[in-house]
């Protein structure tokens, strides 16, 4: 299976998850993974993400999960390039990149919807930090793969550990290759 393939089972996985929803509305007959339950205005119920999301988007329910945003992510760029060595990782979430997709998404959609200067300098910073915080984590995931060190793999997302995986992976492969000449093989 391609690294591709699995960053988009991770996607799956990530919206098959629960989350705690808070009924803003009745709702008779919501089909759930335990049966159709009726929910009433102020009823929580923990939900597959991508059902809650639905269910938001119609004014039915509030997602009481904890979106991502702006400042969050100016604060894990800030300490992945300045408070940790080249050779260590800072914890992120291991939903990070999911919620951060999710962030831009939401502000793309708030930029079609009211155009406006902030809203656009939001966007340019976000991604500038977003792509600086992910090329920065990979530099680092690299020499940790080369090295072998599976010190900081706790601290790693589910996706940058399918990278850590392929790159030690194929390091190992090559360092076989390479051995491999001089005992005449």
């Amino acid at each position: 299976m391609e690294i591709r393939e699995r960053f988009d089972l991770i996607k799956l996985d990530y919206e098959a998850k629960g989350v705690r929803v808070l009924f803003l509305k009745n709702y008779n007959n919501l089909p759930t993974s335990g049966g159709r339950v009726n929910a009433r205005r102020g009823d929580e119920l923990e939900l597959p993400r991508w059902q809650a999301r639905m269910l938001e988007e119609r004014g039915i329910v509030e997602v009481k999960d904890k979106k991502l945003d702006i400042d969050t992510v100016n604060t894990y760029h800030y300490r992945e390039k300045r408070k940790t060595a080249a050779n260590q990782l800072s914890p992120l979430p291991s939903d990070f990149y999911l919620k951060a997709r999710e962030l831009v998404e939401e502000l793309n959609k708030l930029i079609k919807e009211k155009p406006s200067h902030m809203l656009l300098k939001d966007r340019e910073i976000l991604e500038k930090n977003l792509i600086e915080l992910a090329e920065t984590r990979l530099l680092k995931i690299v020499r940790l793969a080369l090295t072998s060190s599976e010190e900081f793999r706790e601290r790693m997302t589910p996706e940058e550990t399918l990278v850590y995986m392929n790159i030690h992976d194929t390091a190992s492969t090559w360092r076989s290759y390479i051995e491999e000449i001089f005992r005449g093989e």
